[in-house]
């Protein structure tokens, strides 16, 4: 059924176009900054009354609707444009192609008037800037000026309140609505409005949902793609009254502007725009990668002194005609110096310190973004359904809730399922090794062999368990966006750590006692680390006497070191190839069939008529939806991929002191090549709010107090003690393992306790805020000609 032939555009924005019917005839719908119709290089001034100001792209959602589907799918797709238009929407119809050939489509272009927008800020207590301000440090310090030189940042933080309807004439700015909401956040509002805009009439939830809305027509089949535009350049007419003129024309185009900034790797990264065009979620993680990247150059610098130490004073005796792998694992005895130990204590403290400077810095960035309360009045996720009613203690409303015990049971069978899988690994571990024993032809062919299994057997049981990790959260039903996020991020990480880490346990406190003793009961077979050495030892003899002599030792500290340094080195590679190689080719083959099918444009004779401001919109949405379709949570794999390299450095930095080097490069690199792909490569992300890093937090704080643990039994066990070690002529290692950790931990627990998670400037600032905004709520607006408190100053 072709049900778009009965959808027209509303009224006006097809420009110069002929009228078509409206699908649901209603009265025109006058309302402030209202859109009314489109036009690519211009928007209006106003947000008056009855202003023909032209929505902007990062309001226009853009559903792309097959012409032939079932009679539900139509019945859903009227209701859908019903609702619209009775909150005073837009959604017009934009033909492409030839209407009778079977994969016929049609974009659909869903635009919401202002009014609409400012009731959904109110609704989710969106804060905006308000008339007044707190007074900045007029005396900046000298490294303050010094740290100016590398901002990139230019936006002024005001002071803000929730936004309310009823005193909107103390909001700043909000006479043109055009620029009152940021990109980003008019993306949020649009789509937060859309996916609540139920289409069904039904009361209940017995198919589990309670909310139908655009994420249902999605999964439906009834839009076979659903997309947001990147903004172009525009024309902005400001008025300058310090001109002759009335106007003064300047071209914008916030994506190039974004870029330009952005680009500067010897400067800071452009928070503030990245936040106004992508939302706090994707900001907060540009800001921990940049914090992080920033930290890492402590640590760099001592394991470099570390590797140059080892590189002048130990005596490496390399025989180029003797064992290869003895000969490079004698290379590696390089990085077990004197230095050794007491680069792991400050690994294990600079972890700690990290996290101290993440908190105040997260802290100071959730007031200066105002999300500080986001997650108390964080709205329902759409896909939640409840199975009970109650009166909200609060509003004193029915709603919908699910009960805790259900929400508990489910939870532990997700557990459950995720020991399973971990159990998996650790099998597929042990078959490994197993293998690697039971062959018995060239041992460099095992080695690889045995290799090429173990990753097979990662990629298979991580691509399974990403799989049922996402369904498990989906069917745990978690209430908000933030509680499902934690959720999948705890299967999926737990997951990932075990798959990541359990070879290098193995090999770390195992395969040295195996390298001595049968594996299985019964089994001649042992284990070898592959490296070994001589060391002066005492010798009791038989009459009783000690003498001094040489034994051999085996040392599988070479080779943990090595493993180290392939996992550093080569955990990146996979992810540049998904991310950039490969989306990259598709692109071009997408772009190339398309280009020889049809010429990559529209066909022009279902294009004429529809007016020239459709047949750019056309363009414009060809453009976007031939880039790379982003994944749902961009910051996901980008959080996952950084902890596994910084639980690595915590974890098993002591014994590769280069890690850190490697880390900061691999994170300069991909901090630009996750600018470039997310602003040119891949369509645009729905902005997110968030008030934080979520969970991750607390993982980070996870892997800091594991990482003391193992880096003491790294120390008692795995490293080994040359003659002239700092350690040397100590008979009871555990004994320093055990000082290490309590030392280790005390001076943590220290760190944490002096340094305060709330700069005390930003609690100033949170105070002056409060009393402020209620003063300012109390006694009204200021008048405008009152030049003694009409000026607006900055934080």
């Amino acid at each position: 059924m072709n049900f778009l032939k009965r959808l027209g555009s509303s009224s006006g924005m097809g420009g110069g176009g002929d009228q078509e019917t409206d699908l649901v005839e209603r009265e025109p719908i006058v309302v402030t900054g209202s859109p009314s119709s489109y036009d690519s290089t211009t928007e209006g001034d106003g947000g008056g009354a009855g202003s023909t100001s032209y929505p902007r792209l990062d309001s226009l959602f853009c559903l792309v609707c097959p012409l032939h589907t079932s009679e539900e799918q139509c019945q859903l797709h009227e209701a859908f444009c019903t609702s619209v238009h009775e909150m005073g929407g837009e959604v017009v119809r934009l033909e492409r192609g030839d209407e009778e050939e079977d994969d016929q489509e049609a974009y659909l272009v869903v635009s919401l008037p202002n009014d609409m927008i400012f009731r959904a800020a109110e609704e989710v207590s969106i804060n905006f800037p308000v008339f007044e301000g707190v007074e900045e440090d007029e005396s900046p310090s000298i490294w303050e000026r010094i740290m100016d030189i590398f901002e990139t940042d230019e936006e002024v933080d005001y002071i803000s309140a929730p936004f309310r309807w009823d005193k909107k004439e103390l909001f700043a700015g909000i006479e043109d609505p055009n620029t009152f909401f940021r990109s980003a956040l008019r993306s949020y509002l649009t789509h937060h409005i859309l996916i609540r805009t139920d289409v069904s009439k039904k009361k209940d939830n017995a198919d589990g949902i309670n909310i139908r809305g655009l994420n249902y027509l999605k999964l439906k089949g009834v839009y076979s793609d659903v997309f947001i535009l990147h903004d172009r350049p525009s024309t902005l007419h400001r008025r300058q009254a310090f001109k002759e003129k009335d106007d003064d024309t300047k071209v914008v185009d916030p994506r190039q502007e974004l870029w330009d900034a952005w680009r500067q790797w010897y400067k800071f990264q452009p928070l503030w725009k990245v936040r106004n065009y992508f939302g706090e979620k994707i900001a907060f993680y540009f800001a921990w990668v940049g914090l992080y990247s920033e930290s890492l150059i402590l640590p760099t610098i001592f394991g470099l002194i570390v590797f140059i130490y080892g590189l002048s004073t130990e005596k490496v005796d390399i025989n180029l005609a003797g064992d290869a792998t003895q000969q490079v694992y004698k290379f590696f005895i390089i990085f077990n110096n004197k230095l050794t130990p007491w680069f792991g204590l400050a690994v294990c403290i600079w972890g700690t310190w990290f996290v101290e400077q993440w908190k105040r810095k997260s802290n100071s960035l959730k007031y200066e973004w105002d999300v500080s309360n986001f997650e108390q009045l964080e709205p329902d996720r759409p896909q939640f359904y409840g199975s009970k009613t109650r009166k909200n203690p609060i509003t004193d409303e029915e709603e919908w809730f699910y009960p805790f015990y259900k929400l508990y049971l489910k939870i532990s069978c997700s557990a459950t399922l995720l020991f399973f899988m971990v159990g998996l690994v650790v099998a597929s571990t042990i078959g490994v090794i197993v293998f690697r024993l039971a062959v018995s032809f060239n041992p460099l062919l095992t080695s690889i062999l045995s290799s090429v299994i173990n990753a097979t057997a990662i990629m298979i049981l991580g691509f399974i368990y990403e799989k049922i990790a996402y369904k498990l959260t989906d069917w745990e039903n978690h209430r908000t966006q933030t509680d499902y996020d934690d959720a999948l991020i705890i299967k999926l990480f737990a997951f990932q750590f075990v798959n990541n880490f359990t070879s290098l346990f193995y090999i770390a406190f195992f395969k040295q006692y195996y390298s001595k003793n049968e594996i299985f009961p019964g089994v001649n077979k042992t284990e070898t680390c592959d490296y070994s050495y001589n060391k002066t030892v005492s010798i009791v003899q038989a009459n009783g006497e000690t003498i001094e002599g040489p034994e051999t030792f085996q040392s599988c500290f070479p080779m943990l070191m090595m493993q180290v340094a392939i996992l550093m080195i080569m955990k990146p590679i996979p992810k540049f190839c998904k991310d950039v190689i490969l989306p990259t080719l598709r692109f071009y083959v997408i772009r190339l069939y398309k280009s020889c099918k049809d010429n990559g444009s529209p066909d022009a004779a279902t294009l004429e008529g529809q007016g020239e401001k459709k047949k750019e919109l056309i363009d414009i949405i060809e453009e976007d939806r031939q880039l790379i379709p982003g994944d749902n949570d961009f910051t996901l794999t980008e959080y996952t991929e950084k902890t596994i390299m910084y639980g690595l450095i915590m974890l098993f930095g002591t014994v590769f002191p280069l890690a850190p080097l490697i880390a900061i490069i691999c994170n300069l690199v991909d901090i630009r090549v996750d600018a470039y792909r997310i602003l040119w490569k891949n369509r645009r992300y729905i902005a997110q709010r968030a008030e934080d890093i979520g969970i991750w937090q607390y993982i980070l704080e996870f892997l800091n107090m594991i990482g003391v643990v193992v880096t003491s039994l790294i120390l008692a066990h795995t490293l080994d003690i040359s003659n002239d070690s700092v350690l040397e002529g100590i008979d009871d290692r555990w004994l320093v393992a055990f000082a290490f950790e309590h030392v280790c931990f005390a001076i943590k627990f220290l760190i944490a306790y002096m340094i305060p998670d709330v700069p005390s400037d930003v609690q100033f600032k949170m105070r002056k805020e409060q009393f402020q905004v209620n003063r300012l709520f109390e006694r009204g607006p200021v008048k405008k000609d009152d030049t003694s408190t009409n000026e607006t100053t900055r934080i």
